[in-house]
């Protein structure tokens, strides 16, 4: 069998689905862990090549390139646009240096890079801007690309050439579950979904991508260009100065030059409003995008925390059922209530705790400049994210980096009872009190208040009903685990899935118990699996154990067995 006939007979149905009977309107979220394999023009990895036109590649965006013409650096080294008379000065050094190597004609940003840090002062020079001052860089020596109609090249999206078949079935049954929202509401034929780029750095960027996945599902795709430096500037007063805004909230600069249609259409959403909430007010569903959460909050909020006319209306649609809810990685993130997570790592989780603190940059250095903290460091906001998954907070990229202690120590820290991570290319819908997994891994929970910890896969079933949850596993297994055997003793490697092959290692064995060790700075942690009377395995279609009721104990190795 064709391994793209499920997923294409599932894009299929969502169309059909239009002039399908239904039960009544659920509040519905479709949250993705992050890590879609979506085959692209700036991602043939994820494709056959087989299934690729190459005529279609070559029309498409595949790559950022960047130019160092004399106006192009004349732009990126003004004295306005650094700190000092000093910085653009060697900024204007640098580049013409890396001019007469290149020449003036576009090149990939990649090979840009390539060849700056090749020369020691151009290393020096890299290693002495901060992550914020190269992108503005990068921005600005963007060459914008045109084909040959004159046309904007675009990225395109080719899921019937997707490599991965779980991607493809994450978008199909996204699009079913938008175009059965507009079928309660008596709509026909596709679906029209509202896409928000607004967790992106460069939300223009990821424009065409985003909606290109979509479009291949035979939805109807349109554009919300609202963001971070929109909600801002609008609430100042001051959209005549989006472009500042775009590059002190947002973090880009000089986009009306590489997009001008784009930028354009942000510039009237923050004129305005009105034009926005139409959008919302005829969707069958919103999908938000990637990449920082702490950017999407701020897009949807005022000032003061309070919802924006936008999250308002969302909230209203959803909780009808009228408007399904989705979203990838910090599009995931953002959808939690109680608190939400925002920035940090396992190791900066275990040693120094989390901060009710707005994220730092990547660069931080824990130093006065960011407020004692590093890059890494585990923040998190109290106000919560949106709210829409109403169980407690939310967490992506799970199993595969290894959030399972970085979650548990947030949740336990802030008394949140319930946490949820979703693992990359899954997705976790929810429908009402219903809980469902789709795509190539699991979704892992932890309760506070009990400390159990579950795990599930494809097929199994949870339901969350008066602040109370039940798991069922699809394949439960049988196994006997004897509490006179010495516990399984293993080393975690943080960031990585150390965890999930841990608590798969407990799982076929028959032993009770399992510890993990991490050293962070000459400090030992432990992770303490324990196997109970409400603890059940399950066998899972991708070669890892489902569990339901499993304890953890997350501290120090001297007390492995206390959670602070």
């Amino acid at each position: 069998m064709n391994r793209y006939a499920k997923p294409l007979a599932l894009l299929a149905s969502a169309l059909s689905l239009a002039y399908t009977p239904f039960s009544e309107a659920s509040e519905t979220l479709f949250l993705v862990g992050g890590g879609m394999q979506s085959c692209a023009s700036q991602n043939v990895r994820a494709c056959e090549r087989s299934g690729l036109d190459p005529l279609a590649l070559r029309q498409a965006k595949t790559t950022l390139k960047v130019m160092l013409s004399a106006d192009a650096i004349t732009r990126a080294s003004a004295p306005e646009v650094w700190p000092g008379a000093q910085q653009a000065r060697q900024a204007e050094a640098q580049l013409k240096a890396l001019a007469q190597a290149l020449g003036s004609d576009p090149v990939s940003k990649a090979d840009f890079t390539d060849a700056l840090r090749e020369r020691p002062e151009g290393e020096d020079w890299y290693q002495s801007l901060s992550d914020r001052q190269w992108f503005l860089l990068i921005d600005r020596l963007e060459a914008p690309q045109v084909g040959r109609d004159g046309q904007r090249l675009k990225e395109r999206v080719w899921l019937e050439a997707n490599r991965d078949s779980h991607t493809p079935e994450l978008v199909a049954r996204f699009t079913e579950l938008a175009a059965r929202a507009g079928a309660h509401r008596g709509g026909e034929g596709s679906p029209t979904i509202v896409v928000m780029t607004s967790s992106a750095r460069d939300p223009f960027e990821a424009h065409d991508f985003y909606l290109e996945l979509f479009a291949s599902s035979g939805a109807q795709v349109t554009w919300l260009p609202l963001d971070a430096s929109v909600q801002l500037a609008r609430h100042n007063h001051q959209c005549s100065q989006l472009e500042r805004y775009r590059q002190e909230v947002q973090g880009n600069a000089d986009r009306a030059r590489v997009y001008p249609r784009l930028a354009a259409q942000q510039q009237q959403l923050c004129l305005q409003p009105e034009r926005g909430l139409t959008l919302l007010e005829q969707a069958d569903a919103l999908f938000i995008n990637g990449g920082d959460q702490w950017l999407s909050w701020q897009a949807l909020r005022l000032p003061d925390g309070q919802d924006s006319a936008e999250l308002a209306l969302i909230k209203r649609r959803f909780a009808k059922g009228e408007l399904v809810v989705g979203g990838t990685s910090a599009g995931t993130a953002v959808q939690g209530s109680g608190v939400m997570i925002s920035n940090g790592s396992n190791a900066r989780a275990l040693t120094d705790g989390p901060f009710a603190k707005a994220p730092p940059e990547r660069d931080c250095d824990g130093s006065a400049r960011c407020d004692g903290l590093y890059g890494d460091s585990l923040t998190y906001d109290v106000r919560g994210g949106l709210g829409l998954f109403s169980a407690g907070l939310t967490d992506t990229h799970f199993s595969e980096r290894g959030r399972q202690l970085r979650l548990a120590k947030l949740a336990r820290h802030t008394e949140t009872p319930l946490a949820v991570g979703v693992d990359e290319n899954t997705a976790l819908v929810v429908t009402g009190p219903d809980w469902e997994v789709v795509g190539a891994a699991g979704v892992w929970v932890w309760e506070n208040r009990s400390g159990f910890s579950h795990y599930l896969q494809p097929g199994d079933q949870a339901r969350w009903q008066d602040n109370r949850l039940t798991v069922a596993l699809k394949t439960p297994i049988s196994e006997h685990h004897d509490e006179q055997q010495d516990p399984l003793v293993r080393t975690l490697a943080l960031e990585s899935g150390d965890f999930r092959q841990l608590v798969d290692e407990l799982c076929r064995s028959s032993q009770q118990q399992a510890l993990g060790y991490a050293t962070v700075a000459s400090r030992r942690f432990g992770a303490v699996l324990t196997v109970g009377d409400e603890t059940q395995f399950g066998r899972g279609a991708n070669g890892h154990c489902s569990y339901r009721g499993l304890l953890l104990q997350v501290g120090e190795a001297e007390n492995a067995t206390k959670t602070e």
